[in-house]
């Protein structure tokens, strides 16, 4: 049970909602009245390295664009309503949020992209759009209306933005005010406008979906590199044919089945997933980690201390066809931690001595060297 999902169960969620329709929820997370405030944020968005977006619906052009870092000059400059301030990947640097994530735990990691925190003073909005992921919203701070319409089309028309997906005109099937400790599910596609009605903050957990194009180029090279255009045609079958200058329907199956055997390898598709789907959000991310001994880390973990995954980094493991447990971390095969802690570590984004078996010096060693990666942090 997903207390995220006001007391649905995940099999339900999945069955009538996920993809499928929207899902309000009220009173979904009440502990939000610890969350982090305006200032907060602001901090954030003015950090280099942050991505972080401002967008005026009245400002030097409809609905401007403009990308962080901000400092305090910006904000003390910006008009009293009818804009928002978003900051993306928040996750990654305030680690409050990684329970929330936790009730998330019914779908797999690498479908999560990141968690992103809206301000928005009364009236303020992104304006009517679609998303092409799913999303939960989730109101922080004071109240937003919002107005859901149908999904919509790749063709629907758009107003003219060189960036934001923006709706010309929006059908409302329904409509709603989120309080703080609502929730909002969104599938794909699904056309909303959320307008503060005061000042507030709204998060969202936005979801990854590979394109299939992206993850076809990769296995593709990767079965090239394997047989490198040294398979040719084969039709060994072939019966005499009544039109020569024709390609023939059964040459055109015949072809098609051979080339598509090149990309049927099941291992190869293991290593290909693996390693595109952990790649980290950002691709120049570099975990920074601490100088740690086996005493020390033995020390923390009896004293009630607990590891943390890095909230910046992902993690997949995979059973390959003979059965060998197979890992990657931000894109890269790993072999240099104990499948049995590896797996544990991908699992969960919290570990602490009950959580782990009885370690042998080896494994203490490997969990030092994850720590001193940066790959595991230290909790207190």
């Amino acid at each position: 049970m997903s207390r995220l999902l006001g007391g649905m169960s995940p099999q339900r969620f999945l069955a009538e909602y996920w993809q499928k329709k929207p899902l309000l929820i009220e009173a979904a997370w009440p502990q939000v009245a610890d969350s982090l405030g305006r200032e907060d944020l602001q901090e954030l968005a003015g950090e280099d390295g942050i991505e972080a977006r401002l967008i005026l619906e009245h400002g030097a052009t409809p609905w401007e664009l403009r990308h962080g870092p901000f400092d305090a000059a910006v904000f003390a400059a910006l008009p009293a309503s009818h804009w928002t301030l978003l900051v993306q990947a928040v996750d990654h640097y305030d680690l409050q949020w990684r329970s929330l994530l936790d009730e998330l735990s019914f779908l797999p990691n690498w479908r999560i992209d990141d968690i992103m925190i809206s301000y928005a003073p009364e009236d303020g909005s992104v304006g009517p759009h679609d998303d092409r992921y799913d999303v939960f919203l989730l109101q922080l701070h004071g109240h937003r209306h919002w107005r859901i319409g149908p999904v919509v089309s790749a063709t629907h028309p758009r107003l003219a933005h060189p960036r934001l997906r923006l709706l010309q005109d929006m059908p409302v099937e329904f409509e709603a005010t989120l309080a703080p400790g609502d929730l909002l599910y969104l599938p794909p596609g699904v056309a909303h406008h959320g307008v503060a009605s005061d000042a507030c903050l709204t998060l969202s957990i936005g979801f990854r979906a590979p394109t299939l194009a992206h993850l076809l180029e990769r296995i593709v090279d990767a079965s090239l590199e394997a047989d490198p255009g040294l398979r040719l045609f084969q039709d060994g079958q072939r019966q005499p044919c009544t039109h020569p200058g024709a390609l023939a329907t059964e040459d055109i199956e015949a072809l098609r089945r051979q080339v598509l055997a090149l990309l049927e390898d099941d291992e190869r598709w293991r290593q290909v997933l693996g390693a595109s789907l952990s790649e980290a959000k950002y691709e120049d991310y570099q975990p920074h980690g601490e100088v740690i001994s086996r005493r020390a880390l033995r020390a923390h973990l009896q004293g009630g201390g607990a590891l943390l995954r890095d909230p910046a980094s992902r993690f997949i493991y995979t059973e390959s066809t003979s059965g060998q447990t197979l890992a990657w971390v931000n894109g890269e095969a790993r072999t240099d931690m104990p499948m049995h802690l590896l797996t544990r570590i991908a699992d969960a984004r919290r570990l602490t001595s009950r959580d782990l078996p009885p370690l042998q010096a080896s494994e203490e060693a490997a969990l030092c060297a994850w720590i001193e990666e940066g790959l595991l942090l230290l909790e207190e």
